[in-house]
């Protein structure tokens, strides 16, 4: 029997290709003999996970006690990582400073951007160090990557690196995942990279807008929370989104974004040519009655159309609305609200959420219903259970009656997707927790034009 460390580097690469994904397995290869480690690093670096966003649902963290709180998941904040993750990510951009030959060898990337460690998990303190300001750099040089998994999970708010990425990031992008609160410049700079005919899958899982100052900075929770809209539009077919206007005069600086749903990557891609779309997938966080519902409106109308521009390819699409336990609260949820709460949700927050989902089931349902689609066997919808449910003590109206027409005229779907139970105890991002005066939030509100 031959001596495995004598065969011959053909064969080894053969071995190593096989396991690829296998990172414990190769990172003991690369320790055998320099040779090894020489051959090996390439496919070590094919598949690069350094993330915490896909480990699901976290039980550890949960409180059963607390009230409409009930479930943690892994991708809703960056505090629920991994201790070894940022050290890991760490030492992946020394070696890509080191060694800028390898980055060529990355086709898989999944990522978390937390940015720093914390002393609550063992790090080195809660500031950036000299390593994570070649973040982008690193990044830059990723330009074989095709499966790019990305998520943005931080809290921070005062550091103007983060969003100073450079225009062009992944260029070589096929299959794609956002997940979590971005700049429109960091989605803006890996969508217009891409091929779009050559873009096979998107994925926006809970991506949500950041929102912006006029001048490009993160808008502050307060803010958001001090210009929140005291209700909600009851016809909302004619409230409309954000108009041409408004989006102009946001490209230009001109005014705030406020967070919300993110629409952009949706109108980005559907006013290009995507000739190899074929897995569609939105999923939106709970509706908030404390955000801007045009950026809800506008998400619509981007899904719809991206959904209508790619109608000859689309082989799957999967839709998903998160039902907040506000939506279906138990006795034991009300028994721990005031009854000013108790009011809000009955009154307030239920009524909009069956009116937003209705709102979009119809869009939706409107372009399945409409057009052809030579490719598509598979329609996944959840989320849209307050559309049978309906609200209590609310009557039935005839843009009800039009819904339920659209769902049985829908040759995609059956009736049984309005039963599917899928709470979701993920809140919107409102903006970051930035400390400012009561005068200097009258101040900057005063700067704003939210129109």
């Amino acid at each position: 029997m031959p001596n495995i460390l004598t065969l011959p580097a053909d064969v080894l690469l053969l071995v190593f290709d096989t396991l690829v994904g296998d990172t414990t397995t190769l990172a003991s290869v690369a320790r055998v003999s320099c040779l090894w480690r020489t051959l090996s690093l390439p496919f070590l670096l094919k598949d690069v996970d350094l993330s915490s966003h896909n480990r699901g649902r976290l039980p550890e963290y949960e409180d059963p006690t607390f009230a409409f709180s009930r479930v943690v998941m892994s991708d809703y904040s960056d505090r629920y990582r991994p201790r070894s993750l940022v050290p890991r990510q760490r030492a992946f951009l020394r070696l890509m400073v080191d060694r800028p030959e390898l980055a060529i060898h990355v086709k898989i990337f999944t990522w978390t951007l937390v940015w720093h460690d914390t002393d609550d998990f063992g790090g080195d303190g809660d500031e950036m160090t000299d390593i994570d300001f070649r973040t982008w750099e690193v990044f830059d040089r990723l330009c074989s990557v095709t499966h790019l998994d990305l998520a943005s999970l931080h809290q921070i708010g005062y550091e103007p690196y983060i969003r100073q990425n450079p225009d062009t990031l992944f260029p070589a992008v096929t299959h794609l995942r956002l997940v979590g609160w971005m700049s429109r410049g960091l989605v803006r700079a890996i969508v217009n990279s891409l091929d779009a005919s050559k873009l096979v899958s998107a994925k926006f899982d809970y991506l949500q807008d950041e929102g912006a100052l006029p001048n490009g900075g993160p808008i502050p929770q307060d803010l958001v929370r001090q210009t929140r809209p005291s209700g909600y539009p009851r016809d909302l077919h004619s409230y409309g989104g954000i108009s041409d206007e408004l989006w102009n005069q946001q490209e230009r600086g001109e005014v705030a974004i406020l967070p919300g749903p993110m629409w952009l990557p949706l109108r980005l891609l559907g006013s290009r040519r995507m000739s190899s779309m074929a897995h569609l997938q939105v999923s939106l966080s709970p509706f908030s009655n404390e955000a801007d519902l045009r950026n809800d409106i506008t998400t619509f109308t981007e899904t719809a159309a991206f959904i209508r521009s790619t109608k000859d390819t689309l082989k799957s699409i999967s839709i998903t609305i998160g039902e907040s336990t506000y939506l279906f609260p138990t006795k034991e949820d009300l028994a721990n609200k005031c009854g000013t709460s108790r009011v809000n949700l009955r009154y307030v927050y239920q009524p909009m959420c069956f009116d937003l989902t209705s709102y979009f089931l119809r869009r939706l349902l409107a372009v399945l219903n409409e057009e052809s689609f030579p490719h598509l066997t598979q329609v996944d919808l959840r989320g849209f259970r307050v559309i049978r449910t309906g609200i209590p003590g609310r009557p039935v109206d005839r843009s009800t009656d039009l819904t339920w027409q659209y769902i049985r005229d829908c040759p995609f779907v059956d009736e049984d997707f309005t039963k599917t139970d899928n709470t979701d105890c993920r809140q919107a991002f409102s903006g970051y927790d930035i400390y400012l005066s009561s005068a200097e939030l009258d101040e900057l509100e005063q700067s704003l034009d939210l129109r």
